[in-house]
């Protein structure tokens, strides 16, 4: 499959030896760990990372208040600083296999919408998060519908057809 995955952001060195503070999406279940490979992507054009991404190793990771990440090469706070911001992202092939309920929120990108009648939506262009829920952004004849991801008005996922069923909110 080889889809990469975002992780989080980072946007602040740590301490004067070039580590970095992370901020992780999922800081609770991360899947980074000592040599794990990650890829960057700067977010703005002060990052000195290339455009298309580069590929680090991490070299030590600590988990507390902070996600405070050293990665190999990197070893001096004025290139940490060159490099920031950036985001972080990981290939999907090397997050943890889940049972059937269970499903990476990214997985649903690029997955078919239909409303309870059988109509088509549209696709799930994106996802993103109101700090309570995820949103599913749902491209449609050159609109964009945000749907919550909840079972009020997400029915059903079916994998196998790469589809998903909601409940399209009326507007007031």
């Amino acid at each position: 499959m080889n889809k990469l995955i975002e992780l989080g952001t980072c946007k602040k060195p740590h301490g004067v030896k070039g580590a970095f503070s992370f901020y992780l999406i999922n800081q609770r279940d991360s899947s980074l760990e000592k040599g794990r490979q990650i890829t960057l992507f700067p977010m703005d054009e002060s990052s000195s990372i290339k455009h298309d991404g580069e590929i680090f190793e991490i070299e030590s990771i600590g988990f507390g208040n902070k996600t405070i990440v050293t990665l190999k090469g990197v070893n001096n706070r004025n290139l940490v600083e060159s490099m920031i911001p950036f985001s972080i992202h990981i290939n999907r092939d090397e997050l943890p296999d889940l049972d059937d309920d269970n499903y990476y929120i990214n997985d649903l990108i690029g997955l078919k919408v239909y409303n309870e009648s059988n109509e088509y939506i549209g696709e799930v262009s994106d996802i993103n998060s109101n700090g309570v829920q995820d949103i599913l952004q749902i491209k449609s004849n050159e609109i964009m519908i945000d749907i919550l991801l909840i079972e009020q008005f997400v029915k059903e996922i079916i994998w196998d057809e790469e589809k998903i069923i909601v409940v399209v909110p009326e507007l007031i």
